[in-house]
C-alpha cells in the first residue's frame, strides 16, 4: 500500500470519526436537553394543576365533587397552564383503571404513550380530597419536540456526508501536495538507480523536511556522478596506461626477437653480429629502464617518505654534480640558483625529482641553447623553477604531460630513449611533499616547470 493512500486513510478515518462522534454527542445533548426541558415544565404544570384542584375541592364545601364540578375544575386549571399541557382529565378513582386506582394517595407517574402518530406524555396524579378519591390526568403532546430531535439528525446526517465529501477532496488534495514531492524524490531515485547519475530532484520552495530530503538527495547524486566519472576516467587512464605498456613492451620485444632470429639463422659477417648485439643489448636496456622506473612508480604511490630539513644551497651542489654530464651530452648550458633557504623535503626525491625535470628541459632543448634551476623565497614557501629555451608544449597537451606514456613527440622521445614516465614520477614525489607541478609553455618558446616546498627551519 502506497504512504499516499495509507495517509489519506488514517486522516479520513480521524476526520469521520471525529465528526461522527463529536457530532452524535452534540445533536445526542441537544435532542436531550429539549426533551427534559419541556418534561420538566409538563411536570411544573401537573403539580400546578395537582395543587389547584386540592384548592379548588376544599372551596366546595362537599364530600364529592359531582360532574359538573369536576368540569369546572378542569377548565379553571386549563386557563391557567401554558402549552405545554395539550389536556386535562379530573376523574374519580372508581371510574378508572385499576392500575390507577392502586396508586398511592398525593402521588403522581408519568408515562409516554402513542396515539394517533401523536407522542403523548401522560401525567396520573392520585389525590385525596375530603376521604374522596381523583385521578388527575394531563397530556402533553411531545410530536413536535421529536419532530425536531428527528430534524436535528437529519440536518446532522446532512451536515457529516458534506463534511465527508469536502473532507475526502482536501485530504485528497493535501495527500498528494505532501506525497507529490515523495514520489518525485522516489522516481528521482529510480532513475539514478538506472545509471542516470545526473539526475536531480526539483526542490520545493519551503524550507521543510522534503527540501532538506531533496537536497540531500540532489548532493547523493552529484557525489555519485562525480565519482562514476573519477572511476570511468580511472579505468580509462588504465586502459591507456594497459595499451601504452603494451605498445612500449612489444617495439623493443620485436627488435630483440627479429635480431634473435637472425643471429640463430644467418650466417652472418662479424660486423653484422656486432651490430645485432647492440642492438639487441640497447633494447634490453630500455626494458631494465621501464621496468626500473614502473617499479619506482609503484614504491612512490604505496609507500610513505620522512621529511627533513634541507639546505638548497646543498642540493644545487650535489645537483650541479649530477646534470653536469648531461650539459655535455646535449650541448645546452644550464645555470643553478637555489639560493640559501631551508626547504622540507626528502633530499633523495627531491634530487629525484630536479634530476628528471632538468633531463627533460635538456632534451627539450637545441644545442647552443641553456636551461635554468632557480628557486624565489614566497611567505611560507620556496617556489623551485625549472625554465629551459626549447621547443615547447602545445597548450592542449600540457594536462596530459604528467601522464604515463605521454609524449608529445612519439619519434623524438623515443629516439631518446624515453619511455613516457619520467613526468609520471615526477608528479608522485610532488605529491608525496605535499605539492603539484605547474606547468607553463608557448610552442617555441620553451616551457617553465615550477612546484612549491615549505620553507624549513634550521637544518638538521
Amino acid at each position: 500500500m502506497k504512504l499516499s493512500f495509507r495517509f489519506f486513510c488514517i486522516a479520513y478515518i480521524v476526520v469521520l470519526l471525529a465528526t461522527g462522534i463529536g457530532g452524535s454527542l452534540m445533536v445526542s445533548n441537544i435532542n436531550a436537553s429539549l426533551w427534559d426541558t419541556q418534561v420538566e415544565r409538563v411536570n411544573a404544570a401537573v403539580n400546578y394543576a395537582a395543587d389547584s384542584f386540592t384548592a379548588f375541592a376544599d372551596a366546595s364545601y362537599s364530600n364529592e365533587l359531582s360532574g359538573e364540578q369536576l368540569a369546572d375544575a378542569v377548565r379553571q386549571i386549563k386557563n391557567t397552564l401554558d402549552s405545554s399541557v395539550s389536556s386535562v382529565e379530573i376523574l374519580p378513582v372508581k371510574a378508572v383503571n385499576n392500575q390507577y386506582a392502586k396508586m398511592s394517595e398525593n402521588v403522581c407517574a408519568s408515562t409516554f404513550t402513542e396515539r394517533d402518530n401523536s407522542i403523548l406524555m401522560e401525567s396520573v396524579c392520585k389525590l385525596n380530597v375530603d376521604e374522596a378519591e381523583y385521578c388527575l390526568f394531563l397530556y402533553s403532546d411531545f410530536t413536535d419536540i421529536q419532530r425536531q430531535c428527528d430534524l436535528f439528525w437529519r440536518r446532522y446526517g446532512i451536515v457529516v456526508i458534506c463534511v465527508s465529501v469536502v473532507s475526502g477532496l482536501l485530504l485528497f488534495a493535501l495527500t498528494k501536495r505532501i506525497t507529490g514531492p515523495l514520489n518525485r524524490l522516489a522516481d528521482v531515485a529510480d532513475e539514478i538507480a538506472l545509471g542516470n547519475y545526473g539526475k536531480k530532484a526539483e526542490v520545493p520552495g519551503s524550507e521543510d523536511e522534503i527540501s532538506a530530503l531533496a537536497v540531500s538527495v540532489n548532493s547523493m547524486s552529484e557525489a555519485i556522478e562525480a565519482k562514476i566519472r573519477e572511476i570511468r576516467n580511472e579505468l580509462e587512464k588504465r586502459n591507456m596506461f594497459v595499451a601504452d605498456f603494451t605498445h612500449e613492451m612489444k617495439t623493443p620485444m620485436t627488435a630483440i626477437m627479429g635480431y634473435a632470429q637472425m643471429l640463430r639463422s644467418y650466417q652472418l659477417e662479424e660486423a653484422e653480429k656486432d651490430q645485432a648485439a647492440e642492438a639487441i643489448y640497447g633494447e634490453a636496456k630500455r626494458l631494465e629502464k621501464l621496468s626500473l622506473q614502473l617499479l619506482e612508480l609503484y614504491v612512490y604511490q604505496n609507500e610513505s617518505v620522512e621529511m627533513e630539513t634541507l639546505s638548497l644551497t646543498d642540493i644545487g651542489e650535489q645537483l650541479d654534480t649530477t646534470i653536469r654530464f648531461l650539459s655535455e651530452k646535449y650541448d645546452v648550458a644550464y645555470s643553478i640558483d637555489l639560493g640559501s633557504e631551508n626547504a622540507s623535503a626528502n633530499q633523495v626525491l627531491l634530487l629525484s625529482l630536479l634530476y628528471n625535470l632538468a633531463d627533460n628541459a635538456f632534451k627539450a632543448s637545441e644545442p647552443g641553447t641553456a636551461i635554468r634551476i632557480y628557486s624565489a623565497s614566497e611567505a611560507d614557501t620556496v617556489r623551485i623553477t625549472v625554465e629551459d629555451e626549447g621547443r615547447g608544449i602545445a597548450e592542449e597537451n600540457i594536462k596530459l604531460l604528467t601522464e604515463p606514456f605521454f609524449r608529445e613527440d612519439k619519434a623524438r622521445s623515443r629516439k631518446l630513449g624515453g619511455a613516457g614516465l619520467g613526468l609520471t614520477l615526477c608528479r608522485e614525489i610532488a605529491r608525496i611533499h605535499g605539492t603539484e607541478l605547474a606547468f607553463e609553455s608557448e610552442k617555441g618558446k620553451g616551457t617553465r616547470v615550477s612546484f612549491r616546498l615549505p620553507k624549513g627551519g634550521a637544518e638538521q
